[in-house]
C-alpha cells in the first residue's frame, strides 16, 4: 500500500549548508554601487535616459543587493556559532543607503571570526 516518508523533527534534519558568495555578492554591489554612482554624479546628465538608469540600477538593485547578502553572511556565520548581534540590522540598514559600509562590517566580521575561532587542541 501508500507508505509515505516518515516526518523528521527539525532537530534530526541535516545540517544546511549557508555558505555561498555572500561576501562576494556583497564586494561586487558595493563595488559596482561606487562606480555607478560616480559615474552618475559626473558624468550623467539629471533627468536623462541614462541618469535614470544608473539612478535606478544603483538605488533599487545594487543597494538592497549588499543588504540582503550582508544578512544571508550573518546567518552563515549563526551556523558557524559566530553571532554578529543586533548590530547585523544596522550594517544592513545603512547599506540600504550607502553600500561602501561593508567593508566596515568585513573588517568586524574578521575580528569576530578571528576572536571565535576554536583553538586547535
Amino acid at each position: 500500500m501508500f507508505d509515505p516518508d516518515p516526518v523528521r523533527h527539525p532537530d534530526d534534519e541535516p545540517d544546511r549548508d549557508e555558505r555561498g558568495p555572500w561576501l562576494r555578492l556583497l564586494a561586487v554591489s558595493a563595488v559596482v554601487w561606487v562606480a555607478l554612482a560616480l559615474v552618475e554624479w559626473r558624468l550623467l546628465s539629471e533627468g536623462t535616459f541614462l541618469w535614470a538608469t544608473a539612478k535606478s540600477l544603483y538605488t533599487l538593485v545594487l543597494a538592497p543587493l549588499a543588504a540582503a547578502a550582508l544578512l544571508q553572511d550573518t546567518r552563515a556565520l549563526g551556523v558557524d556559532g559566530v553571532e554578529v548581534g543586533p548590530l547585523k540590522w544596522a550594517y544592513a540598514a545603512v547599506a540600504l543607503f550607502f553600500p561602501p559600509v561593508s567593508g566596515l562590517y568585513v573588517y568586524h566580521r574578521r575580528v569576530l571570526v578571528g576572536r571565535g575561532s576554536p583553538s586547535p587542541d
